[in-house]
């Protein structure tokens, strides 16, 4: 194993910065301080590559990867299938938190005792309005945001064995249900239900720790105390080695329960090594003095990003545009977004609107005038985790393979995944595996057959849930644990539906209606925490005012971090918009003058202003 340590090295031909190189063959725990587009993904692919091609990861034990959104963890897996063969790509698991955390509770349901035992149909709680109704029921009126917070906050705050009170009674409706109420649980309270798993089945918790022998923690900053707890139920004192990767400019997540001193509980925990990466591969250079001068106002420690050299020193243009009202606004963007993607042949996908928060206040006109120059835009929150979702992507492919034979990396997806689901490899009978791919052939013809006669989101619902018979819902629940138990299956394929079939009405192509579902020929508007991990070539930074950073005052440090992860999103070409009319008010940014301070202190930042007199 020594001989394959030395002799290692990354795949592609890549070459990693000292420090990247060092974690990455860094066999105890470690933290990465990593900035945006320092490669934090390719770091964590790259030692995946490492521990399983050195053998450093002992054939059975695997790796387990736990991001922090749905697109951190399947980016992170797509990079290991290409990196690794299939047997080595087996044992590398990528999950969420929350998939983490489900698949425990999941698996081990009946580890419970009855008394804390969820009923096993439970539903995620998609917002807070089921637990509030069960506060509601039980005496507790959570009648303003600062009380819901705190009474919702407190509901896990302790372990289950503790809780008392109010709490109990609304964890005892919750659990199991109460008439009106249904049975529902948060990915918090799940969270401490597996945790409770863990702490009170030892074998279980062996099991666990024999499983995985090493831990990737993606965007570690944004870890809840919860999470944390978790974490530390799972590994800590344990021979599992821990790689955790984060950036305290990133930490937009306070507001959500992240935890404050999480880098600094991590290091004392589990005694971890250090790295700090420096090198950009993202942004122009130009971007990186915008980087420097933010950090200057958020942290003590310099920070002196390196651009890659593909870049020349003078690449990047970053302007602040000035309107006198959200229409001129609009139309200006769509006229720069027209000579972007024609001009500079700048694909829908990378370019990128994003706004502080609540996309639908600003997307509508935005969407209106582009439609009138032909260019599609949609809100992405609505689709981007959907879109994620292994049964989503399991159907697609199938309905993509069924209507084009030509496609061949959809049939490449459904037939490792049947391969898959069936406990085959290329090694077993070729008789057996020749049945398998007739099998799914006629059902393709079947799916094509029937698509073409649809009519209406009735027919579109039975043919999508034949479809996951064929694959056998079992097996689907088997293999992505997520799905294991509770309604969260039948509420994504519902959605899938709905959405599906609103495109196919438009386009009256099934098709193009795939195609626009998966948001291929529009441009994705969303809020700055959902476009956290994601980079673009262009970004347009809209409604930069006091409005949209309405708490400003109240936690200055937390939105400037979130400032700086939208800024830090773009490669090439960086807009912020400001508007003195908006929706019949006047806006001001004389709250968030530092921001704009920040901008002009860093020198690369052209203003100007549009259609004043």
């Amino acid at each position: 194993m020594g001989n394959l340590i030395k002799e290692w090295k990354p795949s592609n031909g890549l070459i990693l910065e000292s420090a990247a190189l060092n974690a990455v063959k860094d066999l105890n725990n470690s933290l990465v301080a990593a900035g945006p587009g320092a490669g934090k993904t390719e770091l964590l692919a790259q030692k995946a590559c490492f521990l399983l091609e050195t053998k450093s990861c002992v054939n059975p034990s695997k790796i387990l990867a736990i991001s922090f959104k749905k697109d951190a963890a399947v980016n992170l897996k797509d990079r290991i299938k290409l990196r690794l063969s299939k047997n080595l790509e087996s044992r590398f698991i990528s999950q969420t938190f929350d998939s983490f955390a489900k698949s425990i509770l999941d698996r081990f349901l009946y580890a419970l005792s009855e008394e804390i035992r969820p009923d096993p149909n439970y539903e995620i709680a998609a917002n807070q309005n089921e637990i509030v109704r069960a506060f509601s029921k039980c005496g507790v009126n959570l009648y303003n945001n600062k009380i819901k917070k705190q009474y919702i906050d407190n509901l896990t705050k302790r372990r289950l064995e503790n809780v008392s009170g109010i709490y109990k009674d609304v964890w005892d409706k919750l659990l199991k249900g109460d008439g009106d109420i249904k049975p529902t649980l948060s990915f918090q309270m799940i969270s401490v239900l597996a945790i409770h798993v863990l702490e009170t089945n030892p074998l279980i918790l062996k099991s666990l720790r024999k499983t995985y022998s090493h831990v990737f923690l993606d965007e570690f900053q944004d870890t809840t105390r919860v999470q944390y707890a978790l974490v530390k139920t799972c590994f800590h004192n344990s021979s599992t080695s821990i790689t955790a990767v984060g950036d305290n400019r990133q930490r937009i997540m306070l507001w959500a329960g992240a935890k404050p001193d999480i880098f600094d509980s991590y290091k004392k925990d589990f005694n971890s090594q250090e790295y700090t990466l420096v090198m950009n591969h993202r942004s122009a250079p130009r971007f990186l003095e915008i980087q420097k001068t933010v950090n200057n106002y958020l942290q003590d420690v310099p920070f002196s990003p390196v651009a890659n050299p593909k870049w020349t020193e003078d690449e990047g243009i970053a302007e602040i545009w000035y309107f006198k009202d959200s229409i001129t606004e609009a139309e200006h963007i769509a006229e720069r977004v027209t000579q972007l993607i024609h001009q500079q042949k700048i694909t829908y996908r990378d370019i990128c609107i994003v706004v502080k928060q609540s996309v639908q206040q600003f997307s509508d006109d935005i969407i209106g005038v582009l439609e009138k120059v032909n260019i599609q835009a949609r809100n992405e929150a609505i689709f981007q985790d959907l879109l994620k979702e292994d049964i989503v992507l399991l159907i697609l492919n199938t309905l993509k393979s069924a209507l084009d034979v030509r496609d061949s990396d959809a049939w490449s997806f459904i037939w490792e995944a049947k391969v898959f689901f069936e406990g085959k490899s290329s090694t077993v009978n070729p008789f057996v595996i020749d049945e398998m791919r007739k099998q799914l052939k006629v059902m393709l013809r079947h799916v094509k057959t029937r698509l073409r006669k649809t009519t209406c989101q009735e027919e579109l619902t039975i043919l999508l849930m034949d479809i996951v018979d064929f694959y056998d819902v079992n097996k689907i629940r088997k293999h992505y644990p997520q799905y294991l138990q509770g309604q969260y299956i039948n509420k994504l394929l519902e959605d899938l539906k709905e959405y599906l079939y609103q495109y196919y009405v438009s386009t009256n192509d099934w098709i193009a209606a795939i195609d626009s579902f998966q948001g291929n020929d529009s441009i994705p508007i969303m809020t700055i925490h959902k476009s956290k991990g994601l980079e673009f070539d262009v970004v347009f930074f809209v409604g930069f005012d006091d409005n949209s950073f309405w708490s400003f005052s109240k936690q200055e440090d937390e939105d400037i971090c979130t400032f700086f992860v939208g800024l830090s999103r773009s490669k090439r070409y960086l807009y912020f918009t400001f508007s003195e009319n908006r929706f019949g008010s006047i806006r001001t940014n004389s709250k968030i003058s530092i921001l704009y301070q920040m901008l002009e202190e860093s020198g690369v930042v052209e203003v100007k202003y549009v259609d004043f007199d």
